[in-house]
């Protein structure tokens, strides 16, 4: 909304926005785009993908144990402690990212 106070002198003002005046002159404001509701970002398919590698790796580790100690057994764990760090990184970014 614009308005004038007298000769020359024109404000912007925009609801719950910066208020822009000048003595002379014209004012450009441009707000940009209004945000568009848009598909799933990288970081969410992203998220989403190591969600189901962690459910997928920990199905795959358990259904494969042994008990017996093996060197097997120890590496799908490291892997799966891997995977479950790298889910919490993901999941602590994603969530920084939207707040």
């Amino acid at each position: 909304m614009s308005t004038e106070n007298g000769p020359g002198n024109i404000q912007n003002i925009t609801a719950g926005r910066d208020a822009y005046t000048t003595q002379s002159g014209t004012i450009n404001v441009n707000h940009g785009q209004t945000a568009a509701r848009r598909g799933l970002g990288t970081d969410t398919k992203f998220l989403l993908f190591t969600l189901v590698a962690d459910v997928a790796w920990f199905f795959i580790g358990m259904l494969s144990y042994t008990g017996q100690n093996t060197t097997g057994d120890t590496w799908r764990a490291v892997i799966f402690l891997f995977l479950l760090a790298l889910t919490g990184a993901v999941v602590r970014r994603w969530i920084r990212r939207r707040v």
